[in-house]
């Protein structure tokens, strides 16, 4: 059996991947929002003549690196919590 202290490690790592992706799902929606402030990323590229902007956090990668996250902290909670078998 696996030692507790091995389990609660891998269930910490787990419990910060579920945070990392709620955090970048966050990120992925818009301008982060507080109360009255907000803070929103934009980047600043030239193209030809003109200068043109673009988001630095891009709702697609967002979500989808936060899928992966959320994938890999079900895998680590597979390991220490396995499923019973189905008969």
């Amino acid at each position: 059996m696996i030692a507790q202290i091995l389990i609660d490690d891998i269930l910490e790592i787990a419990e910060t991947f579920h945070a990392a992706a709620q955090q970048l799902r966050r990120l992925g929606r818009g301008s982060i929002k507080n109360g009255h402030h907000s803070l929103l990323s934009l980047e600043a590229y030239r193209f030809g003549e003109r200068v043109r902007t673009a988001r630095a956090f891009p709702r697609d990668v967002c979500f989808e690196t936060a899928n992966q996250l959320e994938e890999y902290a079900a895998r680590l909670e597979t390991l220490v919590r396995p499923e019973p078998l189905q008969s």
